[in-house]
């Protein structure tokens, strides 16, 4: 998962899909994005992963747009309930 600080919500998945396919090999794409207003920080700076970690990719966790790289498709689709619980289920593959 990549967690991005997109505080306008101006990203344009589309754009970012064929960009990550000219700049990274397929196995090194993040399958799960999450937008964040702003990436919360240490005192000393550094990113604070252990919360975003812990929340996974649970939307009903999360109050942030989660986006999952559908394959088959070939591009980012909004992560719902329904998909969650086909992922974690097995039916959808990653």
């Amino acid at each position: 998962m990549a967690a991005i600080a997109d505080p306008s919500r101006s990203t344009d998945l589309e754009k970012f899909v064929k960009d990550m396919e000219k700049a990274l090999p397929p196995y090194a794409r993040p399958v799960f994005l999450r937008f964040l207003p702003e990436v919360n920080k240490t005192g000393t700076f550094k990113f604070q992963k252990t919360e975003l970690r812990r929340d996974g990719f649970d939307p009903s966790a999360v109050s942030d747009r989660l986006y999952f790289l559908d394959s088959s498709r070939g591009r980012y689709v909004q992560l719902d309930e329904e998909t969650y619980r086909s992922i974690l289920s097995g039916k959808h593959k990653l």
